[in-house]
């Protein structure tokens, strides 16, 4: 199947629920709390408009869980309706049900936040849009082929939302902040876009059943991205290092340094393994039986 096309958007009413849940997430679930809705920075700047009726509902409602949250944040990226979102909702209850009341009412303060950042996200999307549409059917084509699978989707939206630190990927959307630096936003969106069509299943059932943790699966996603997006990127001028952000990196992705030269090796012949599995087999073999920084050598 051909690769997706990848549109890209500014929504206010995504911006403004992901606003409203960044405010309240330590009323959320800590899958949401501490990852993309954990601005810190961000909840300190507008804490004022963090109103305390709001929050004690929060508190009191019922707890919404993060695939109904994604599933419905998609739903207004895809409708950019309210209305239309929640017609099309499987259940956002509880605290998600306050949320849509609050933004349906609209949050106090909102309009001067969103004054002072639509047009700025509006000239990064297009800046952006400039650099990744001529690499985007390549790099989807090599996240095909290195994740052994064929793309479903036949579009992607990507939103550029101002508040969330980091972003998510579900189903056929992608919301992320913009970055200073667009070589290293390349490489997010390619994350995103693993997250997409890595088979998520397959790493975390290997890992399980051999002892290792859960979280080199998120190594994996990492290392997909990277080498489908490497050959893209501005290369660095010796004796300058490649930009932080870019190249996986151990401090966040578990096993990165010694999955580094398997997938460096399996990026160069995506061929030598029939299947997603068996290259999964392969790697949680050697990281069981290698000691650390002997993973280079061949299949």
């Amino acid at each position: 199947m051909s690769a997706p096309r990848v549109s890209f958007g500014i929504n206010r009413l995504v911006n403004e629920f992901c606003h409203l849940s960044v405010l309240s997430s330590d009323c959320l679930p800590p899958e949401l709390a501490d990852g993309m809705l954990g601005n810190k920075s961000y909840r300190q700047q507008n804490a004022a408009l963090r109103l305390d009726e709001v929050f004690h509902r929060l508190e009191k409602a019922p707890q919404i869980s993060p695939e109904s949250w994604y599933s419905f944040t998609r739903a207004l990226m895809r409708t950019n309706s309210l209305e239309k979102a929640c017609a099309m909702r499987t259940t956002v209850a509880g605290i998600g049900e306050e949320l849509v009341e609050t933004l349906r009412k609209g949050p106090i303060g909102y309009e001067q936040i969103w004054d002072k950042t639509h047009r700025r996200l509006e000239e990064y999307r297009q800046r952006f849009e400039a650099a990744w549409n001529p690499i985007s059917e390549n790099v989807l084509a090599n996240l095909s082929d290195l994740a052994k699978r064929d793309w479903v989707q036949k579009d992607i939206q990507v939103h550029f939302v101002d508040c969330l630190w980091g972003g998510f990927a579900w189903m056929d959307c992608i919301a992320f902040t913009p970055l200073p630096d667009s070589e290293v936003q390349k490489k997010f969106l390619a994350h995103e876009l693993s997250e997409l069509i890595t088979p998520h299943s397959i790493v975390e059932r290997e890992l399980a059943s051999s002892g290792l943790s859960r979280g080199i699966t998120h190594t994996v996603v990492d290392m997909i991205a990277y080498f489908s997006v490497r050959e893209f990127m501005v290369k660095p001028v010796p004796p300058s290092l490649e930009r932080r952000g870019i190249r996986p990196n151990p401090d966040y992705y578990p096993k990165a340094e010694e999955l580094y030269p398997f997938f460096e090796q399996y990026a160069e012949d995506p061929d030598s393994y029939s299947g997603f599995d068996a290259l999964v087999h392969e790697m949680v073999a050697r990281l069981k039986s290698r000691p650390e920084g002997q993973m280079a050598q061949t299949a």
